[in-house]
């Protein structure tokens, strides 16, 4: 019989598939590279014959349904039982599905996809009512035994402003923050330390809202001297030359002038071959850029709300602090930034202070990286568990329950002795299996 397939809604409201037809694909050698119908740029040049015609136009096969999958659902779809006077199962083993949806108000789409090919592609649906009020893509999952088709709906928003829309009492914690790994390794370099392709700028303007910087000072015992090199681990970031952290302040400082509806969450951390110490950095980050620009951050050491840092950049410090700047409250101190300086290293699933971390980055070997998958999605669904006590709504609003720790789920991890284990090399692996874990299903929505 035809290979089923699954349909997932991922937008925020109900849909109704409204229909589905199958027919055997016009162009019996469109590449399997893509599973939607003349969506591969190879195709035969030769149009069938009359004969062809015919036989396909007697595989044509229309199920009226209507089934409503609310956010979230799915709905699988299985070929039809054959009979005598209907398509033989081998015909309709590499059919094409036209699937007719339609969203609240009557508006109707429309997609063409062969659900027996093998690489994952995305297309927009075809409207089919006129003037219609949203754009819907589909994104093809070639998954076994069931491939999925997920349904989106492109509502044109500003990712460089997303944060706009939420309420400003919400906890930090409450928010599901996308955010990148070496956040400034962007320029050309060796494999294993390049982990972006996208510079600072364009990461925020596409929603990314939490940045992970590395530095080390230029001078290791001068607090005097302001340079911190951006570095990886031991290598600079650049074959090109120094790069350094304050150009990439600057590119965050203008981005919160022109979007003062979002923050940005910074993790520093020293890293490098000098000979500088934490407490160290600590001073050259105090003097030079952080006092002088006040304004701009939140170095609290307690858990925010979004109305406390907008327009702000949120300190994640995972570098210990000089004496000078401890602050106490009697004998008790107060702490400086979100403490991130004792996380277990290459840790599972642990908590510590604010955060709860999943950074299990020792992938030795290519045959780990599933391993390095299954503790992210693991993570994934730990978080998505979660209720956040949110002021007025499920805790009391002058004396609200703290918030709860924030999960960071590093997906990130390397090593550099073996080219299997590359960054590149673990993320082409994890990237797609945490998409498919959070649309296909797999773990609890977000």
């Amino acid at each position: 019989m035809a290979s089923s397939l699954a349909i997932r809604n991922l937008t925020a409201t109900p849909l109704a598939i409204k229909s589905i037809e199958r027919f055997a694909d016009p162009d019996t050698q469109q590449s399997k590279k893509s599973a939607f119908f003349f969506a591969s740029k190879t195709t035969t040049t030769l149009a069938p014959s009359a004969p062809e015609l015919g036989e396909r136009a007697q595989t044509f096969q229309h199920q009226h349904i209507d089934v409503i999958l609310l956010p979230y659902d799915s709905y699988t779809c299985n070929s039809p039982d054959t009979s005598d006077d209907q398509p033989t199962a081998t015909q309709l083993t590499s059919s094409t599905l036209r699937i007719t949806v339609e969203i609240h108000g009557g508006e109707c789409y429309r997609i063409d996809i062969n659900p027996t090919y093998t690489q994952k592609h995305s297309r927009t649906l075809t409207p089919l009512t006129p003037s219609p009020s949203a754009i819907y893509t589909a994104l093809f999952h070639p998954t076994r035994p069931v491939p999925h088709l997920t349904l989106h709906a492109n509502q044109a928003h500003d990712l460089s402003n997303w944060m706009s829309r939420l309420p400003s009492e919400l906890p930090l914690s409450a928010l599901s923050i996308p955010g990148t790994h070496n956040s400034h390794t962007c320029y050309p370099a060796l494999p294993s330390v390049r982990c972006q392709l996208a510079s600072v700028q364009t990461q925020l303007e596409n929603g990314i809202r939490f940045l992970d910087i590395r530095v080390q000072p230029t001078y290791a015992t001068d607090p005097s001297k302001k340079d911190l090199q951006l570095v990886h681990g031991a290598f600079p970031i650049s074959l090109m030359g120094k790069k350094y952290l304050e150009p990439v302040l600057k590119i965050c400082y203008r981005f919160l002038d022109n979007h003062p509806s979002e923050t940005i969450l910074i993790s520093l951390k020293r890293e490098g071959t000098g000979n500088s110490t934490d407490e160290h950095l600590s001073q050259v980050l105090q003097r030079h850029y952080i006092e002088p620009n006040s304004d701009k951050w939140h170095v609290d050491s307690e858990l925010p709300y979004l109305r406390d840092i907008r327009g702000k950049l949120v300190l994640v410090r995972r570098y210990l602090i000089h004496q000078s700047l401890k602050v106490f409250s009697g004998d008790e101190e107060k702490g400086y930034g979100l403490d991130a300086t004792e996380w277990p290293d290459n840790s599972k699933h642990a908590i510590h202070g604010p955060f709860c971390v999943q950074d299990f980055y020792g992938v030795m070997e290519p045959s780990m990286i599933h391993e390095k998958l299954q503790h992210s999605n693991d993570h994934l669904v730990k978080a998505a568990e979660c209720v956040s006590p949110v002021p007025g709504i499920n805790t009391d609003r002058s004396n609200p329950v703290p918030p709860g720790p924030l999960y960071l789920n590093y997906l990130s991890a390397s090593n550099f002795w073996r080219s299997g284990c590359w960054p590149d090399k673990i993320a082409k692996v994890v990237n797609r299996g945490i998409e498919e874990c959070a649309s296909l299903a797999r773990c609890y929505p977000i």
